[in-house]
């Protein structure tokens, strides 16, 4: 009797470890029926492994590839997404370039509207597109698309293939790609950075911050808008989302405090007179967030650092929409 009691012990703590181990591979995906997915235009799909050269700015890439095992989705130019959430969830499709450099986050469309925000209210469909080129590269873009709450995100990995075919799908799992049909490799185009010069056009957007119109002396480069962070720091001061900025000039650097009150320095939401196009320059600033360095699109137009308006809703949690028939763009920075 002693004998089976111990051998029963063992089976049940063999089956105890097998099933504790299994849990984190469980809750480390978003169960799937919390959102519902689809994508046109997939191809294939390709698992060879990549090799990318060991530095700095495509760590956070790197890590994704090995978490994702390399599986990545081919996908033919132009092809959609479309993603409802069951609940309210955080949702963003990241772009890299082929070296895996960061290069930013995608715009959601909404209800037929633009949707720079991180978070998907419940039941509302957003869609976005994944294009060969974008946001002023000229070279082959990796798209990775994170979604989830807390340690439950389910992360895609997709390309444009060199290929014509296209097809719709609409998996239950989205982690688990269709069939492969001739896996393409990933383009081998040079990286080229955003312009190291560019040219800013004064932007003729209305702004809306929490339903009042603002004022800012905002620029449009290769179709995105920027502003100044010391403008967005007022605009949203006092709100869920303020954010405290620090200037570094020994060492070139930018801090963000998120969660403290503005420290105004003067000048703030200042427009100037007859506002004409300038010429913009690729700023080398760093720029740290709670003391971390993160990657922001950032051009010195006039002496002032300007900021991907997207890029900074993204890391700083606050929301962004744009309406084309009014050519509105809408900042939410209370939860």
């Amino acid at each position: 009797m002693k004998r089976r009691t111990t051998v029963s012990l063992a089976l049940m703590l063999s089956v105890f470890m097998v099933v504790f181990t299994a849990i984190p591979a469980f809750a480390s995906a978003v169960p799937t029926e919390k959102y519902t997915y689809s994508l046109s235009g997939e191809t294939g799909n390709q698992t060879k492994k990549i090799e990318l050269e060991d530095y700095d700015d495509n760590q956070t890439f790197r890590d994704i590839l090995a978490e994702q095992n390399y599986k990545i989705v081919l996908v033919k130019d132009g092809a959609e997404i479309k993603f409802t959430p069951k609940e309210k969830m955080r949702a963003v499709v990241s772009y890299y370039t082929v070296d895996g450099s960061y290069g930013g986050a995608l715009t959601w469309t909404i209800d037929g509207s633009e949707y720079m925000g991180s978070e998907l209210e419940a039941n509302k469909t957003a869609t976005v597109k994944l294009n060969k080129r974008y946001g002023g590269y000229t070279c082959d873009l990796y798209y990775v698309f994170s979604f989830g709450n807390g340690d439950n995100t389910t992360k895609i990995i997709y390309t444009v293939s060199a290929g014509t075919g296209a097809s719709t799908s609409e998996p239950a799992e989205p982690t688990t790609p269709t069939e492969p049909s001739k896996p393409t490799e990933p383009a081998t185009t040079p990286v080229v950075k955003p312009l190291e010069t560019a040219t800013a056009t004064p932007s003729v957007s209305k702004v809306l911050v929490n339903g009042k119109q603002v004022s800012f002396e905002a620029y449009s480069i290769n179709n995105s808008t920027y502003f100044k962070l010391r403008d967005i720091a007022k605009a949203v001061n006092g709100t869920d989302k303020n954010f405290e900025v620090g200037w570094d000039g020994e060492h070139n650097a930018i801090s963000l405090t998120s969660g403290e009150a503005y420290t105004a320095v003067g000048g703030e939401l200042a427009v100037s007179a007859n506002l004409k196009a300038k010429k913009a320059t690729l700023s080398t600033a760093k720029v740290y967030l709670d003391d971390e360095e993160i990657k922001l699109t950032a051009y010195t137009i006039g002496g002032n650092n300007y900021f991907k308006l997207r890029d900074l809703a993204q890391e700083l949690g606050f929301t962004i929409t744009f309406d084309s028939k009014t050519n509105t763009i809408g900042i939410g920075s209370s939860n």
